[in-house]
């Protein structure tokens, strides 16, 4: 599931459903990827639907489906970018030691300030999201 993953392991209410038009959502009972969509207005406002689109052996066939109606679990997914998480260190190849971001490996994490090197929330180059609060200059030395 690369970058997306099921992070919650219950399902989504009903309620949780109809807040969440427009958001990605995983039904294992079709075994597809969908979004939620819920009117507002009409016959069906209130009523939250699955659309998406199921492939097998290399065909895809649309779908839109009652998710009330059909008693579907769906899962919320979430993007790991999300989830904070700490520099890697890496050594490079003049034995110099850099922490790294831990998804793109980009050096360009952290911002010096004076003595006290702070972290950007997140990596300026793909989006994760950086745990840690400040770093240490002995954390970013030239000694692997």
């Amino acid at each position: 599931m690369s970058k997306r993953e099921v992070i919650n392991q219950d399902p989504l209410t009903i309620e949780e459903l109809k807040t969440m038009a427009g958001l990605p959502v995983w039904c294992p009972d079709e075994e597809a990827y969908g979004i939620v969509m819920c009117d507002k207005i009409g016959q069906w406002a209130g009523i939250p639907f699955l659309h998406g689109v199921w492939y097998h052996d290399g065909i895809g066939t649309k779908f839109e489906y009652n998710i009330i109606g059909r008693k579907l679990k769906c899962f919320k997914i979430e993007d790991k970018k999300e989830f904070a998480m700490p520099l890697k260190t890496k050594v490079d190849a003049f034995g110099n030691r850099l922490m790294v971001c831990p998804n793109c490996e980009s050096t360009a994490v952290v911002k010096p300030s004076r003595k006290v090197f702070e972290l950007y929330p997140y990596c300026p180059w793909c989006g994760q999201k950086l745990k840690g609060d400040n770093i240490n200059e002995e954390d970013i030395s030239n000694n692997p």
